[in-house]
């Protein structure tokens, strides 16, 4: 079956669980889950909400039965597979073989006119932040560099290539340059984040351990005078909630996750800012409470299962951004 085939045929499936035609589906309007890159730049500055209001959303969402009306019915097919255009900034996804860039120009967000420089260094489960750093740099006016590669995680390890079935090396070859890249452009604040869990290929078994030394032999390579951000990986749920959500628009809570057993291990992060005298968020709250929900206020969260829509991390901008106040020069 090729890849169009199947989205098709699990498109089908999810409209006509959402009760619609293919057609009425597909030509429904909604607002893009991603954004061209020709457009990142005039998109308004919300004004963020509030860490509280986002716990207080995650707590609300817990004993939600129903789908509210704000979430739309195409959007939901949209999320249900993992579709790039979801989470990925557009024109900054650098192939396999890729190593290097020459223009970082696509992947620079946030105040573009700004000397004060913020760098996010990761996979593409780093790149699913963009739309948050987008709206803080704006905001914060700190100009932000999306230094990521998909499958190429921001501690310094020996990464697996599960498409080709082969040591990672483009991903060798593209932390060397990120380093350098790095030192050149001194920037004040890194952010290291990205997927841990089972990158490391066949038979290597990834602990926190391995992954905490990892992140600190990254943080030794950055420049003496950055200030580095551990922050910690989002929910990784079994099946893909939006799918769930379109099939079970009325019940909920059977598209939560169990947070014991969807929230990954967290000790590898803290435990290497502890090391390194980094900040470390933990940003489990902003996802579950008693529960992992799908939705949470009126928000679509994951796009597939291995990462979250750019617009709900829009949505948590604000609780990065109180997280980070002393970094940024403002007060939480």
């Amino acid at each position: 079956m090729t890849v169009f085939t199947r989205r098709f045929v699990v498109a089908t499936a999810l409209c006509a669980a959402l009760g619609l035609s293919l057609t009425a589906c597909q030509a429904e309007k909604s607002e893009p889950q991603g954004w061209d890159s020709s457009e990142v730049t005039s998109w308004a500055i919300d004004e963020p909400v509030t860490e509280a209001d986002v716990l207080a959303s995650v707590e609300a969402a817990t004993t939600l039965k129903e789908l509210p009306n704000k979430v739309r019915k195409a959007d939901l097919v949209a999320a249900s597979g993992d579709d790039q255009k979801a989470w990925a900034l557009p024109n900054c996804t650098p192939t396999i073989d890729q190593t290097k860039l020459d223009d970082l120009g696509p992947c620079t967000i946030g105040d573009l006119e700004s000397e004060r420089k913020i760098f996010v260094v990761g996979d593409s489960a780093a790149a699913m932040w963009y739309g948050a750093f987008d709206l803080l740099g704006k905001r914060t006016g700190w100009k932000v560099v999306m230094l990521t590669k998909n499958n190429c995680g921001p501690a310094s390890l020996t990464y697996y290539q599960w498409q080709r079935g082969r040591t990672f090396t483009e991903c060798t070859e593209w932390q060397k340059w990120r380093t350098g890249v790095m030192q050149t452009e001194q920037p004040e604040i890194v952010v290291l984040t990205g997927w841990y869990g089972g990158n490391l290929g066949p038979g290597k078994e990834e602990t926190p351990q391995v992954w905490r030394e990892g992140l600190v032999k990254t943080v030794k390579l950055l420049p003496e005078t950055s200030k580095v951000v551990m922050l910690g990986n989002t929910p990784h749920p079994a099946t893909p909630p939006a799918e769930c959500v379109a099939s079970n628009p009325n019940d909920l809570p059977t598209c939560a996750s169990d947070p014991a057993q969807a929230v990954p291990d967290q000790t590898g992060w803290s435990g290497a800012a502890k090391d390194v005298d980094a900040t470390f968020i933990d940003v489990t709250p902003w996802f579950c409470a008693d529960s992992c929900p799908a939705i949470i206020g009126d928000q679509i969260v994951y796009a597939g299962k291995n990462h979250i829509t750019q617009k709900y991390g829009r949505y948590v901008s604000g609780s990065i951004e109180a997280k980070m106040a002393p970094l940024l020069g403002k007060q939480a």
